[in-house]
């Protein structure tokens, strides 16, 4: 059985992959990625609202839009969120006070959602305008920081106004702040790039980062908490022959974690050690249950004192027994020797011990046999000095088992 158990574990070892502890680019050690998502739909309408300072908060689920939220009152309130971002993109479109959304950039004040979708749809584009081919990277660097790569190739496929950019959100899903405000989707961090081609037919190769530093500015720690994020990318201009600023493609996805990357050759080790595990406890269950089966029980009282003599019941298992040898400790000793004894399974045998002279302590008896498949055992039996015992108690230890005391085992 050993030898059945080795040859599973290096067949297993043969066949498991080689996993590294992390995979290097240019430098970095990858921690996690996952593909870009595929580009929503032009209806899908990109909601900014700005958070009151006193609340509430309310968030619902749309498949209309994507929003995110906006908070710009820490100063205000001494709250730690950040609002720095918040207060650039109020200022670069120019907005006035009382604006409490965007819907594609178009500023509405307390309108329903409904309107608001409506109007952002007004703001985007019918036609592909360009298309993104990447992934979303978390990346360490050599001093053991976390940040985000987003390698693309990005397809231009119409001509773009000069003053097109790409704004890319990350927000947290569920934020809470010092003050145990409550906020769905906040953003944390916004980024703008112009770093690609505007011409249509052009293909542009390059990566965005969100820097170490940039993310703990925003107060964002993804090897402290790296889940609950998500980015966003959103394309904003004006395509050729359109003077209209519109949203020109916009990308939404949960941020990648190592969970989200693990491939199965991650997991390939652990299933091995669980099945092993299950394997050898499985082994180990059946072993101690065909033992239990397969040894004998033993019984054993004085049949007379003067001389002493003791009788002895011995019941096979479910294996058959092999009887050695019978001793005794000093100073009894036993008249005539031992005869051995092989004993079917399932049988009774009953056998008697002669001893030379009644000795004035206990009968320390040792009972060398051999179970088939289960190896070598040398149990012990004390006999009560029979005469301490009553007239109605003229009986020994009874052996049950292993119950007794149990001297060396010797596996064959």
């Amino acid at each position: 059985m050993r030898n059945h158990q080795t040859l599973i574990v290096v067949a297993f070892l043969l066949l498991l992959p080689s996993i590294s502890a992390s995979n290097e680019q240019q430098g970095f050690d990858l921690v996690a990625s996952s593909p870009l998502s595929q580009q929503l739909d032009s209806d899908v309408v990109l909601c900014e609202k700005f958070l009151p300072q006193q609340g509430p908060y309310p968030y619902s689920e749309s498949t209309d839009m994507v929003q995110l939220s906006w908070w710009s009152w820490s100063d205000e309130t001494n709250s730690n969120w950040p609002d720095d971002d918040a207060h650039a993109r109020f200022g670069e479109l120019s907005l006035q006070n009382g604006t409490t959304a965007l819907y594609n950039e178009e500023a509405v004040q307390n309108q329903d959602a409904a309107e608001g979708i409506l109007l952002g749809r007004q703001h985007a584009t019918t036609q592909t305008a360009l298309t993104l081919d990447g992934s979303i990277e978390i990346v360490s660097d050599e001093k053991g920081q976390w940040f985000v790569r987003i390698p693309v190739e990005m397809s231009t496929l119409v001509n773009l106004s000069n003053n097109t950019i790409l704004y890319i959100f990350l927000s947290e899903d569920i934020a809470t702040d010092q003050h145990q405000r409550t906020a769905h989707h906040l953003i944390r961090d916004m980024q703008p790039e112009i770093r690609f081609s505007n011409q249509a037919g052009n293909k542009t190769n390059t990566t965005w980062v969100l820097s170490s530093e940039h993310l703990t500015a925003a107060g964002i720690d993804l090897q402290e908490n790296p889940y609950g994020w998500h980015i966003t990318l959103a394309f904003f201009g004006e395509v050729e022959g359109d003077s209209t600023n519109r949203l020109l493609a916009l990308y939404h996805q949960p941020l990648p974690n190592r969970w989200y990357s693990s491939t199965i050759g991650d997991f390939a080790l652990p299933l091995f050690l669980l099945v092993l595990s299950a394997v050898l406890a499985s082994s180990a269950v059946l072993n101690a249950m065909k033992r239990e089966k397969g040894m004998p029980k033993l019984n054993a009282s004085w049949k007379t004192i003067h001389p002493p003599v003791a009788q002895f019941s011995f019941k096979s298992g479910s294996l058959p027994v092999h009887l050695k040898s019978c001793e005794t400790e000093l100073p009894w000793g036993i008249k005539g020797g031992f005869k051995a004894k092989r004993i079917p399974s399932n049988t009774t045998h009953e056998f008697i011990l002669r001893f030379r002279e009644l000795q004035p302590c206990d009968c320390q008896v040792s009972l060398a046999l051999e179970v088939e498949e289960l190896g070598s055992w040398t149990q012990y039996l004390r006999l009560v000095n029979p005469e301490v015992i009553s007239e109605n108690e003229k009986r020994s230890v009874e052996i049950n088992n292993l119950q007794g005391e149990i001297g060396e085992h010797d596996e064959s």
